[in-house]
């Protein structure tokens, strides 16, 4: 088993894959893939699928949190390898299919670039650049899904409109796990500092930081025992402490 495989819930891994994490939900033999990493993650998600003895067939379908390049970089093999289909929430779909304004990975250059000064953005930056952050592949074709929606899915993972970080970011509750898969709504690292424990994404990271802060209230009154980011360890405990450690950061 590769050793970034880590189960983190009954049925629910996760695979940290450099600075950036993706999950693997079983249900009844089949598999749900929850993003896809960098462009370069590809082998890894096949080595993570072999791992847990299943194949390609078993994998329902890929579910994104949003279209940054980090958690959509191996999407569009998965599908076309593959042949699952991927899902992304209906406000998010022009990003993942690279159609929208600012959906171009060199958009973030700009807000990143007084970032630099300090060490751990500059390694941060090297990292995805390494990683193929600035080279994402769109996917040509994408199922999307609407907000609040309980998907016919592995783990029955319920939508939750988070925007904020990108417009059409989602998080999802797995509410028989009691897991919240928070992708970049809340996050327990932040990849500019290495500063660890529930938080928001730096601005120079965020579309609309202030929508990102609103959001939160999505979380809050979730029931949840877990809440997996998309950077950082596993959270135990409620979604309402985190959020409100996450706000006392950001004020």
């Amino acid at each position: 088993m590769p050793t970034q495989l880590q189960q983190v819930a009954d049925g629910v891994h996760r695979y940290a894959d450099g600075l950036v994490n993706w999950y693997l939900v079983e249900d009844a033999g089949a598999l749900l893939l929850v993003d896809s990493g960098w462009p370069t993650s590809w082998p890894k998600i096949v080595a993570a699928v072999e791992s847990l003895g299943r194949t390609p067939g078993d994998l329902r379908s890929l579910l994104l949190t949003h279209g940054h390049a980090d958690h959509m970089g191996s999407a569009e093999r998965v599908r076309t390898q593959w042949q699952a289909p991927v899902r992304v929430r209906d406000a998010e779909v022009g990003r993942v299919t690279g159609k929208a304004r600012g959906s171009s990975s060199f958009a973030l250059v700009p807000k990143l670039l007084p970032q630099l000064r300090h060490p751990a953005a500059l390694g941060f930056v090297l990292h995805a650049a390494a990683h193929g952050f600035m080279t994402p592949r769109w996917v040509k074709e994408v199922t999307p899904f609407a907000a609040g929606e309980t998907l016919d899915l592995p783990g029955q993972p319920r939508a939750v409109a988070t925007p904020g970080h990108t417009a059409g970011h989602t998080s999802f509750l797995l509410p028989q796990r009691g897991v919240l898969l928070s992708g970049d709504a809340l996050v327990t690292l932040d990849v500019l500092t290495r500063a660890r424990g529930p938080r928001l994404l730096p601005d120079a990271l965020t579309d609309d930081p202030q929508t990102a802060v609103s959001s939160l209230g999505a979380l809050e009154p979730l029931d949840a025992t877990v809440i997996l980011p998309g950077h950082g360890d596993p959270w135990h405990g409620s979604p309402h402490d985190a959020v409100a450690q996450a706000r006392e950061l950001a004020a």
